[in-house]
């Protein structure tokens, strides 16, 4: 699972990388990035006993200028600038390990307790039992009736992922690149 949800941002993220590349040292200021952004620095202790670890931090800056090298002539830029039009970061932390057993549950507390009422709301959680499964969640940032952000935690035995969009992010277009891009859809099976 967190395979497939990494490849949908890399793509998505695509056009993003040329601009950290123009200009790596810049970033907006965390007030800018409005109440939909996560601390995730605490997760940065799991780095070292991981096998494969991922971190991708694109900030407000890199996000309008990628925008603005996007091409309004391709379906494909297209639906990614209208997305991108309303963010403000997007933020990624993965990490996969070679066994169980290599982080804790307290490990993950300090994100959990960031998802929390008055401003987070969870709609999706998938809590499963067994040595081969993993709780999923999806959570909403809502402030003054618009979305703040989006946060999707996975953890699983040998795997923990947080992937955080913050801004506006308007559903149907999100469906809209989905299917132009041809994005795989996680599915979420239960064995019985």
């Amino acid at each position: 699972m967190r395979q497939a949800i990494v490849k949908n941002f890399v793509r998505f993220a695509a056009a993003l990388v040329v601009a950290a590349m123009a200009s790596a040292t810049a970033r907006a200021h965390d007030a800018q990035q409005g109440g939909g952004r996560l601390r995730l620095e605490s997760l940065e202790r799991l780095a070292p006993k991981a096998a494969e670890a991922v971190n991708i931090e694109i900030d407000g800056f890199l996000i309008k200028f990628a925008g603005s090298v996007l091409s309004d002539d391709d379906e494909e830029e297209r639906a990614i600038k209208e997305i991108v039009a309303g963010l403000k970061g997007v933020y990624v932390k993965s990490y996969e390990f070679k066994s169980a057993g290599q982080f804790a549950e307290a490990d993950v507390a300090a994100v959990r307790e960031q998802l929390r009422a008055p401003l987070w709301t969870r709609l999706v959680g998938v809590e499963s039992r067994g040595v081969d499964f993993g709780d999923a969640e999806l959570y909403v940032a809502s402030a003054g009736g618009r979305v703040e952000g989006l946060a999707l935690l996975v953890v699983q035995p040998k795997e923990v992922t947080v992937i955080n969009i913050v801004g506006a992010v308007d559903a149907d277009k999100l469906k809209k690149l989905v299917d132009t891009l041809n994005l795989p859809r996680v599915r979420i099976k239960r064995k019985k």
